[in-house]
């Protein structure tokens, strides 16, 4: 085989190689601070959202913030315990300064998930499909 031969056939290879993405690993809503847990009750009850609806809440603040208050995205402008970007800060009672506040950054994330999906069980239905939402 010639080294263009070679060359050839190894981009050839390398142009059929299928990239894959890591996937997002699920983490145990069990993990989240007392503090966080509680911070969605009250959330939950300000923005008059059923109580059936915690377990699907809490499960989808396990997988973006592991329940860390005013957690960062290093990549992203996603913030607080939902990883909002920065178009629904918004949607915080008191947008960007909400941050660093555990129950507003809830309120924000059930006002984000309610807009999107209506229910926190088709939100995380779509994050189990997707690994966002």
């Amino acid at each position: 085989m010639t080294k263009h031969n070679a060359r050839h056939t190894y981009h050839a290879q390398k142009t059929h190689t299928k990239l894959v993405k890591p996937k997002r690993t699920s983490h145990d809503p069990s993990s989240i601070s007392a503090e966080s847990l509680q911070a969605l009750k009250k959330a939950i009850t300000l923005e008059h959202i059923p109580e059936s609806e915690f377990s699907d809440l809490a499960w989808i603040m396990a997988q973006e913030s592991g329940g860390v208050v005013d957690a960062k995205n290093p990549h992203s402008t996603a913030r607080g315990l939902f990883q909002l970007l920065k178009a629904q800060y918004d949607l915080n009672p008191n947008g960007v300064k909400s941050f660093g506040n555990a129950v507003e950054e809830c309120q924000g994330g059930i006002r984000y998930i309610v807009h999107r999906y209506k229910t926190a069980a088709q939100a995380r239905e779509f994050w189990e499909k997707h690994h966002w939402y």
